[in-house]
């Protein structure tokens, strides 16, 4: 059954609340992760999940029974917590300190059986801590001891696992392996923890649950919890999310938004195809501007970064060409943005519509040719009309030839009075 929190408060004074109104569920064999800026009750949440803070108001249940009436006893076996910083001030040799988790099932001054003996092995086994079983654990690296305190819960036999930031402090490979470890035991046990690295958390969790100021923003599937917007929202930060194709996951990449934002959320339409365009969304909208794309066809390079990045999109069927209600669409964009980029690409009869859309504009708007290769005449497959429309807006618009003569002339339209 799922770990259910309804109606959960919390507050260490009576004029502190630090958790107000939280319902969450989560769900069986999966990880869940819980993320959110530092301070927004992350830590304090998981505490009373374990049931070392109790709430001053809701409830928590385990396997639908309120963890207030759980014998302690019970709850060691029911669900294992991996606290963050734990430090051991005695030199356990690493096989007796997991041997510490087989104390809940252990009546006082009896020996370890022979069942107590085989869990430790397999705890160890399975968190891939066996080799150092002999070694104390206050000679161990973070890696190896952030293994040893989730053998030494598994030894619990729990039902469910609970870590605050198992990654903190972790290098890259040791956060990977560790991650990989959560995900092989949530085929057997349910695992909620704690995350600040957005991309594991994306990478690795089943469900979210998205916090701010102690109350829950939203949670449910990675993936719909994840938004860029979403974490725009609660982070303040800007964040691209593109889709890798070898993870099947989401990533992000962030950056610090302008500190003229304002006057940076200026609209820009990018016109592109053919994979020209890619370099031009990521780098507009991690600067803050307003993206939006078209019109593409769909399984276009630029359209798979442009629907992974959830930016404002116009598309046409693969192959096909652009057709009176695309155009339509195009042209709306292209009303309402600010600024129209075009991206040189190869014009075909499909394509011409948006090099013809974007030479409507001339005078109208502010028009920025991106043209990197600068051989118009071969991107030309109309006969000389792509030509012959290219040379139109070259004459009337600004050509920039790299990401900072974009920005350049992005700057100076974009200005107040510019």
């Amino acid at each position: 059954m799922p770990v259910e929190i309804k109606g959960l408060s919390f507050g260490y004074y009576p004029e502190k609340t630090v958790l107000n109104g939280i319902d969450v569920t989560c769900r069986d064999h999966r990880i869940t992760g819980i993320i959110g800026p530092n301070g927004c009750g992350k830590t304090t949440l998981l505490k009373v999940m374990a049931g070392y803070l109790h709430p001053g108001a809701g409830t928590v249940l385990y396997d639908g029974n309120d963890i207030g009436g759980i014998r302690p006893a019970d709850l060691a076996r029911l669900r294992a917590v991996v606290e963050q910083g734990i430090e051991c001030p005695f030199a356990f040799p690493v096989y007796d300190y997991v041997m510490l988790g087989r104390i809940a099932y252990r009546k006082s001054f009896r020996p370890t059986t022979e069942e107590d003996h085989r869990i430790v092995l397999d705890a160890l086994r399975d968190t891939n801590a066996l080799r150092f079983q002999d070694r104390k654990v206050t000679e161990l690296s973070g890696g190896e001891l952030q293994r040893v305190m989730i053998a030494k819960a598994l030894a619990q036999k729990p039902k469910y696992l609970l870590l605050d930031e198992p990654t903190s402090h972790l290098d890259i490979r040791h956060q990977l392996d560790l991650m990989e470890l959560l995900s092989r035991l949530s085929k057997e046990i349910t695992v909620i923890c704690i995350l600040h690295e957005m991309n594991l958390a994306a990478t690795w969790c089943d469900d979210i649950v998205l916090t701010q100021g102690g109350r829950i923003v939203s949670s449910g599937d990675a993936d719909r919890v994840l938004s860029a917007h979403a974490i725009e929202e609660v982070f303040d930060v800007l964040a691209i999310r593109q889709k890798l194709p070898e993870a099947g996951r989401y990533q992000f990449s962030f950056s610090l938004p302008a500190a003229d934002r304002d006057r940076k959320r200026c609209r820009v339409h990018v016109i592109s195809g053919e994979g020209r365009g890619r370099i031009v969304f990521s780098t507009l909208a991690s600067a803050g501007y307003e993206v939006s794309a078209g019109v593409l066809n769909n399984g276009d390079q630029d359209y798979d970064t442009a629907a992974l990045m959830e930016i404002d999109l116009v598309s046409a069927p693969p192959f096909s060409a652009i057709g009176p209600d695309e155009t339509t669409e195009l042209y709306r964009l292209c009303d309402e943005a600010d600024v129209i980029v075009l991206v040189a690409v190869n014009v075909g009869k499909g394509n011409y519509p948006n090099i013809e859309a974007a030479a409507s504009f001339l005078g109208t708007k502010p028009v920025i040719f991106f043209n990197p290769d600068k051989n118009l005449k071969k991107l030309d497959h109309t006969d000389g009309r792509a030509t012959a429309l290219y040379d139109k807006i070259v004459g009337q618009a600004p050509e920039v030839s790299d990401i900072d003569g974009l920005f350049g002339e992005l700057e100076r339209v974009c200005r107040p009075g510019g």
